[in-house]
């Protein structure tokens, strides 16, 4: 018996300091997961050269992360979610560090003047499921690896500076509901692609410098709603 009970003794012991060290080890990468969304967002605010509103003026040491305006968090790791600034009168390019916030649901950026390129570090945001980046100043061709997004439900990049052709890969986003792109000076053919996306409801792509016919495979889509004319 005393031979049962120093053995029971033992494998509590165990499994405690197993306990211990998982814990800690859960407490440490969400430490470290954290410093890194720190990070990204003090050089989010670093490529911010006007804010007239001072949004991110409580993006410093004294405030929590998850209390800086604009910034939202999940409840269970505390780490980034949402980056919302619409209508923030934000003058900005976007860093490429916003791919290193791992994991963003959302990204609302309309209504600014972020210019630049289209950071191609955001196809690395596995878990985006919306992109706002509508009435901004948006320069270069739309990344095509954005295809790597694959949870991403809503593209929006109306009313921005962006040329060159609508990347085919874009057709991967088998859960993409929205898609605008209107008001832009994106030229050659509308991707047959497209057509792969049974979710699709809405497509505008009206006032660019698209040619050739609406693709066969856009009209097997159940729901559509595709627009070449402004509904404005």
């Amino acid at each position: 018996m005393a031979s049962r009970s120093k053995i029971m003794s033992w494998l509590w012991c165990a499994i405690v300091l197993v306990v211990g060290c998982f814990s800690t080890s859960v407490a440490a990468i969400t430490i470290k997961g954290k410093e890194t969304d720190r990070e990204a967002l003090l050089a989010i605010k670093s490529q911010i050269r006007h804010d007239p509103l001072g949004v991110t003026s409580s993006w410093n040491n004294s405030v929590a992360l998850c209390s800086w305006e604009g910034i939202t968090c999940g409840r269970k790791h505390q780490r980034v979610t949402m980056l919302g600034f619409r209508h923030k009168q934000l003058t900005a390019t976007l860093s490429p560090y916003v791919g290193n916030l791992s994991f963003l649901r959302y990204i609302d950026l309309g209504n600014n003047s972020f210019d630049g390129f289209i950071p191609l570090e955001i196809g690395q945001l596995s878990m985006l499921q919306i992109l706002v980046l509508s009435y901004n100043s948006f320069q270069g061709t739309i990344p095509a690896n954005l295809s790597h997004c694959s949870t991403l439900t809503w593209f929006s990049a109306n009313r921005n500076n962006l040329v060159g052709n609508i990347p085919a890969e874009l057709g991967d986003l088998l859960k993409l509901e929205v898609l605008y792109l209107h008001f832009n000076d994106l030229t050659g053919l509308l991707p047959t692609s497209l057509g792969n996306i049974s979710t699709l409801q809405r497509l505008y792509l009206y006032n660019n410098h698209l040619q050739g016919r609406v693709p066969a495979t856009l009209g097997l889509l159940k729901s559509q709603s595709i627009s070449r004319k402004s509904p404005y």
